[in-house]
């Protein structure tokens, strides 16, 4: 019974492929997109509409006016068309030299004015810009720039009256104007001192801080806890400079900030050779804040690495979340993991799927319908109509919120409709989709990556070609079968380039450009070197390939496994040490 039902599923699957096939769907006019919900998916069909050659541009204009987000890609595109908006204010001031820049009000100085200019600024000219950005200024500031308002009235100061920036940003000139910058940084707040840092270049930066740093001045503004102020650590602990700030850090004791910081303040202890006991103690503290299970286990797992105590092991054994750190637990203690994973439903019914999947505006009606449900019951009733074979991804989507997410879904959706060259390639296609999409075939991302395999736009044409496909079209990647070849094709791709599949997994996700560079430096996956590979895993400085990378390892890992091969991920994990 099981079999002819899996049977039947795979033919109204291929069937619907087919048909796709067959009857591509029209690119929507604008009529059509007037009718459209609005959000992400729509905002790509305006972006497609806008960029097809047949788009007039006055409908150009008035799809644009749809968009739920005016995106940079949505712009060019009606850039390219020809439309050419005046240029709002504030990217007018910001474009103007310093000697025009002085001849503005007060408004235009706070947008265009360059901080890295200020420590060298000339006295005369210094004077003129702290003049109109105070309060005896007010009158220079009902001049005109002669620029055209920018629309969003928020960035628009009336004649008159000063900007509500100004104070800031003479704080800001003062404190670049001081003998010692860095001395008068420490000594602002952790706002301001993020807001400075942030729009110096690189290289003043690295000049402003090759000096002793005060770890007591440090210290104080770590523990104020702002946001800004903790990306900035955090950038500053992965980059391979500023020598002098991470031996401040390690002499300072930072008991106030969150689950990320305190992580990398164990890590950075660790890179200079620190005491264990401080590593430890970061990432205890790491450990309680992090609200994320993926975080808290990423803390435990390393008190396991740094003090050598099983223990740690055990605490990460009881965790009901899959990832590297709980995988790697229970490999080593060899138990039955704590975590439930489901790769499958039972009860599915063979019938026509209440949405069509591959259309990206049925899923998100049917997502945000589905989703406003606030009664358990209800919510829970209205998701059954997805127990049918085609919308299995969907159905694992709303049974997490059912589950409150107890349950890890490893669901092995569409993989009949290819054919797979061995069960490594499946395993590896299902590892990135589970990370991509969750295998939600209409998916549509903020950049406009499409489908279960989140494949580029500008990359569709040139993989059909070398697929040998003629007649693709972007949708198409809305369409399972065409999401996995092509996926698959950028896969095999990568895998002859990097190799192993955490490496793979870095270049998908930040591009094989990026990870080629990151590799070519040398600093990472060092033999020999205490932690390793594991502190290479953490020590790259773009955070999304990072914990991107970490996620589809252990869903590769779980793949295998479900696939009937075991992966020891120790072995595994090592094979990445280069140099």
């Amino acid at each position: 019974m099981k079999t002819s039902l899996k049977r039947s599923a795979k033919w109204i699957l291929l069937a619907c492929v087919s048909c796709a096939t067959l009857q591509a769907k029209p690119l929507l006019n604008l009529k059509d997109l007037e009718s459209k919900p609005k959000g992400i998916v729509r905002d790509f069909y305006i972006w497609e509409f806008i960029g097809d050659k047949d788009t007039s541009l006055t409908d150009s204009i008035k799809a644009f006016k749809l968009a739920f987000i005016e995106s940079p890609k949505l712009k060019a595109a009606l850039h390219a068309k020809g439309y050419h908006e005046e240029i709002p204010k504030n990217l007018k001031c910001a474009k103007l030299t310093l000697a025009e820049l002085i001849k503005q009000d007060s408004e235009c100085i706070v947008f265009g004015l360059k901080l890295a200019e200020v420590p060298n600024m000339d006295a005369a000219t210094l004077a003129i810009i702290e003049k109109k950005l105070s309060q005896n200024g007010m009158a220079d500031s009902a001049s005109t720039s002669g620029g055209v308002p920018s629309k969003d009235s928020s960035t628009t100061t009336p004649a008159g009256t000063l900007p509500a920036q100004a104070p800031n940003l003479l704080k800001k000139i003062r404190i670049l104007r001081a003998p010692n910058i860095a001395q008068a940084m420490f000594a602002s707040d952790a706002q301001i001192f993020a807001e400075i840092f942030n729009a110096l270049p690189y290289k003043q930066k690295l000049a402003i801080f090759a000096q002793h740093i005060n770890s007591k001045s440090l210290q104080k503004l770590a523990n104020e806890n702002k946001h800004a102020f903790n990306r900035v650590l955090q950038s500053i602990i992965l980059d391979n400079s500023f020598a002098s700030f991470k031996k401040a850090l390690a002499h300072a004791n930072i008991t106030r900030s969150d689950s990320a910081t305190f992580f990398l303040l164990g890590i950075n202890e660790i890179m200079l050779g620190g005491a264990k006991s401080r590593a430890l103690e970061y990432f205890e503290r790491s450990r309680n804040t992090a609200i994320d299970p993926f975080y808290k286990d990423r803390a435990i797992f390393w008190q396991y690495l740094v003090s050598g105590s099983r223990a740690f092991l055990h605490d990460l054994q009881l965790s009901t979340f899959v990832d590297v750190f709980s995988i790697y637990a229970n490999q080593q203690l060899k138990t039955t993991p704590n975590y439930k994973i489901v790769s499958g439903f039972d009860a599915l019914v063979v019938k026509k799927p209440p949405l069509d999947i591959s259309d990206p505006f049925a899923w998100q009606i049917a997502r945000d319908g589905i989703g406003a449900i606030k009664d358990p019951k209800l919510y829970e009733e209205a998701t059954t109509k997805f127990y049918t074979p085609a919308t299995i991804p969907h159905l694992a989507h709303f049974s997490n919120r059912i589950t409150k997410y107890s349950t890890n879904y490893y669901i092995m959706p569409y993989v009949d409709l290819v054919q797979w060259r061995d069960d490594d390639q499946k395993a590896m296609a299902l590892a990135i989709a589970k990370q991509e999409s969750h295998f939600i075939p209409a998916l549509v991302s903020r950049s406009y990556a499409l489908g279960m395999m989140q494949i580029m736009p500008f990359n569709v044409q040139p993989f059909a070609k070398k697929l040998g496909l003629s007649d693709v079209g972007l949708e198409d990647m809305f369409k399972p079968e065409m999401a996995y070849r092509f996926g698959n094709l950028f896969l095999d791709e990568l895998n002859a380039e990097f190799k192993h599949p955490l490496f793979v997994a870095y270049a998908y996700n930040g591009g094989p450009g990026f990870w080629r560079r990151t590799l070519q430096k040398g600093k990472l996956f060092v033999k020999n070197r205490k932690y390793e590979p594991w502190l290479s895993m953490e020590l790259i400085a773009n955070e999304e390939p990072r914990f991107y990378g970490m996620k589809v390892i252990a869903n590769y890992i779980v793949y295998q496994e479900l696939l009937g091969h075991k992966v020891d991920l120790e072995s595994l994990l090592k094979q990445t040490l280069r140099y």
